[in-house]
């Protein structure tokens, strides 16, 4: 089989993703090309010369009309994986209807789109972590932070921050772009600030170095989205594989999927506040053993069902 990936056009995380993705079609012994998403004539000429047997559109928003109208007058068998459901769903809506595979990796998205494509083959597609980047490491003796929180500063990751700063005196490292806008560090001794995008095997440095990794949940209500339908987000992020893949162990925002993908309470630990998120970083941050013993199933979880392999090897069993 013959897989023409169409890369997402975005840098930042985007570029790992995709190469895991490559790395694991070829895993299956599927023969790869990466194209961006531009109309020309190199482009052109690398399809006509690779004749695929799916395309698969990665995100999709920068996807040339031109290219997409090439592709379709070829008749190549066309999948999209939407990357960023809900939040950006009004542009999901705008290119779903060329696609016959759509795969989303939020369930409420899922459920809109069965709703309304009765004719297209629709599957929740979370993305997947990579072991070869997320892994336990064994260099780190003693734990530097007591608590970690990685990613972009949404609201409820702000008001979470501000609010375990105020009540606790622990160890606290932030990362992530913009995060000294609404946070200042200066005031705690005890809080480090990394205020950039980290490359992923940095982020894993960071998890394996933690007691606690926060994985706080972005809402389908921020008002840079483009959610105009209101499509309530029902699905754990991908923070979610990578950190257990790391050896982490995290407190997770409860999300309606989650138990599709853990057992709750013995893979997995969710609070649905923010005083519930303090009570829970209270009970587990003394506690080694528990936290080893609860941090191990959850990566024996994710190794065994959620890496990209397995989500490459979902796309495949669809397309028969």
């Amino acid at each position: 089989m013959k897989f023409l990936l169409i890369s997402s056009g975005y840098l930042g995380i985007y570029p790992y993703l995709e190469q895991s993705i490559s790395d694991a079609l070829l895993a299956h012994n599927v023969s790869i090309k990466m194209i961006t998403p531009n109309y020309n004539l190199d482009i052109l000429e690398q399809i006509e010369s690779f004749q695929p047997d799916f395309v698969l559109t990665f995100a999709g928003y920068n996807l040339q009309q031109k290219l997409l109208q090439f592709l379709k007058q070829k008749k190549f068998t066309l999948g999209i994986w939407f990357t960023e459901d809900p939040f950006y769903i009004d542009e999901s809506i705008r290119l779903a209807e060329e696609f016959q595979y759509i795969f989303t990796i939020d369930l409420g998205a899922y459920e809109y789109y069965r709703k309304k494509y009765n004719s297209k083959k629709i599957l929740h597609l979370p993305l997947g972590t990579d072991q070869s980047i997320y892994y336990p490491t064994t260099s780190q003796k003693d734990y530097l932070f007591d608590l970690c929180l990685i990613g972009y500063p949404y609201p409820e990751r702000i008001q979470l921050a501000n609010y375990i700063l105020e009540q606790t005196p622990y160890k606290f490292v932030l990362g992530g772009p913009l995060w000294r806008r609404f946070i200042n560090s200066q005031n705690h001794q005890r809080l480090f600030v990394i205020n950039k995008w980290i490359e992923p095997k940095k982020v894993n440095q960071l998890y394996c170095s933690s007691k606690i990794i926060l994985n706080s949940h972005r809402s389908p209500y921020f008002y840079k989205n483009k959610n105009t339908l209101g499509i309530e987000s029902k699905s754990i992020n991908v923070r979610t594989f990578d950190v257990a893949a790391s050896g982490g162990f995290q407190l997770l925002s409860a999300k309606p999927d989650t138990v599709l993908h853990f057992d709750l309470g013995k893979e997995i630990i969710c609070y649905s506040t923010d005083e519930e998120c303090l009570k829970l970083i209270q009970q587990f941050l003394n506690n080694d053993q528990e936290r080893t013993n609860i941090s191990k199933k959850a990566m024996e979880k994710v190794l065994n069902c959620h890496t990209f392999f397995h989500r490459v090897e979902n796309i495949i069993n669809s397309l028969s």
